[in-house]
């Protein structure tokens, strides 16, 4: 993992180099649009960070588990003829 980090911090301060180089540069001239590929190189090299969770995701996770709890509560004491986990909504891959 910190190799992975390293690379991002080595990317992110040749990210700042060329930004520094393009801001010495006249946007017309063809040295900036040299400094402007070189750019979108980098980014692209960097790539995007892994998204989050959304909020949609985390709610549906916590409703399912907590029915799985309050199915196998009730199970616990009392029986219940049919299997709990049919209950459980599935989540479809987006």
């Amino acid at each position: 993992m910190k190799i992975l980090s390293k690379e991002h911090s080595d990317l992110d301060k040749a990210i700042a180099r060329t930004f520094g180089l393009m801001a010495d540069c006249d946007p017309g001239s063809e040295e900036f649009g040299e400094h402007l590929t070189t750019l979108e190189r980098l980014t692209k090299l960097k790539g995007n960070p892994p998204s989050r969770l959304s909020r949609d995701v985390m709610v549906t996770v916590a409703a399912n588990l907590l029915g799985i709890l309050i199915i196998v509560g009730y199970e616990h004491g009392h029986v219940l003829a049919s299997k709990g986990l049919n209950f459980v909504t599935k989540t479809k891959p987006s």
